[in-house]
């Protein structure tokens, strides 16, 4: 199953949520997604919700689908700073240490630099600040 995601305006909605029990649809208006959302994506990747026994009805603590939904479904990306022999290879993914490093200026701060990934051998290109 893939993971939900949310927009930044919604992530910034999570903090408007009280502790309280919401309905989907009252949820879905909150944090702006459609109730199909909640349904289809939150709900079965495991947000935290009670069923009603009577009525089957699925009821939502905002502050603890808050709290969910920071930690399961907002990325946090940490910025890793590269290597001055290293650029970010598409194909990998990740940053990759570059073989026949070749460096032209660009501007007066920068300077273009290119290679072949380590891993893959495909081209990888990347702009740095001159030495």
């Amino acid at each position: 199953m893939k993971k939900p995601r949310m927009s930044q305006s919604q992530i910034a909605r999570l903090g408007r949520l009280l502790w309280m029990k919401y309905k989907p649809s009252e949820l879905a208006d909150e944090i702006g997604c459609s109730v199909d959302t909640i349904y289809k994506s939150y709900v079965p990747a495991g947000c935290p919700h009670q069923r009603d026994d009577e009525t089957g009805a699925i009821w939502i603590i905002g502050t603890e689908f808050a709290e969910w939904a920071r930690k399961v479904v907002v990325k946090h990306h940490v910025k890793t700073g590269m290597g001055r022999n290293q650029a970010y290879c598409v194909k990998c993914h990740k940053a990759v240490n570059v073989i026949g490093l070749t460096a032209k200026p660009f501007t007066a701060q920068l300077e273009m630099v290119g290679g072949t990934c380590s891993e893959c051998g495909s081209k990888v290109h990347r702009a740095r600040t001159r030495a």
